[in-house]
């Protein structure tokens, strides 16, 4: 079952709930696992939220992540007034993903925001951050709650020592040229190596032509759930 709190109390360091960060699957593979096509499902922020509530159920993930950055202001509260009328929405929480600080500051305007992904320096008033770039070092340092790892996940782990999450970072070699018995095996070594210090999650957008191995990270958390 989803719950939006799982995720929180990973970011805030108390639970060893597995979690689950893929915020970046693309419109193709979205599609797929879905099973609907068309720009329908793209073409305002609110049938995006409907179709990112459609992925979640595929996905299991506890946070929807929505991308703000490719919308234009009036849309961006369109997204957030989108995000409002869905409610419970079944357990699940809406974040944002966002680059700066007008729209950090739009997102934690609204109770239906629990979480945000940023890129640069903007600094949340209340919102749990995952830091979407920059150095590990630095996001100690800001007192971020989380960090994306593009890589290196276990390296990022051992240099993180519990003083945050470390969210994704299993990598584009691993990914891409890993078998799914890999994939599998190294999600359930992580997870159980350190629970409650690393969300799964590749690290990138899996490209359209490796769907073979998004199901595969997909079915490793569903099983390590």
């Amino acid at each position: 079952m989803q719950n939006k709190q799982y995720f929180l109390d990973f970011l805030a360091g108390r639970s060893t709930a597995n979690v689950l960060f893929e915020p970046f699957i693309g419109r193709m593979h979205t599609e797929t696992l879905i099973w609907r096509r068309g720009e329908h499902l793209w073409d305002s922020p609110a049938h995006y939220v409907d179709t990112l509530i459609a992925l979640s159920e595929r996905t299991r993930a506890d946070v929807i992540f929505c991308d703000m950055r490719f919308y234009a202001d009036a849309e961006k509260k369109e997204l957030i007034r989108a995000v409002e009328a869905c409610g419970n929405a079944g357990g699940i929480g809406f974040a944002v993903i966002c680059d700066n600080a007008a729209d950090l500051a739009l997102a934690e305007n609204s109770p239906a925001i629990c979480s945000a992904a940023v890129y640069g320096d903007a600094a949340p008033e209340r919102l749990p951050v995952i830091r979407m770039d920059g150095t590990l070092n630095d996001a100690v340092t800001r007192g971020d709650c989380g960090w994306y790892a593009a890589d290196r996940a276990e390296q990022h782990l051992m240099e993180a020592g519990g003083k945050i999450r470390i969210l994704g970072g299993l990598g584009r070699d691993f990914i891409l040229k890993g078998a799914p018995v890999n994939i599998y095996a190294e999600v359930e070594r992580l997870a159980a190596a350190y629970p409650g210090q690393w969300a799964c999650g590749s690290g990138f957008e899996i490209p359209v032509e490796n769907y073979l191995e998004l199901i595969s990270l997909l079915g490793a958390f569903g099983r390590i759930r």
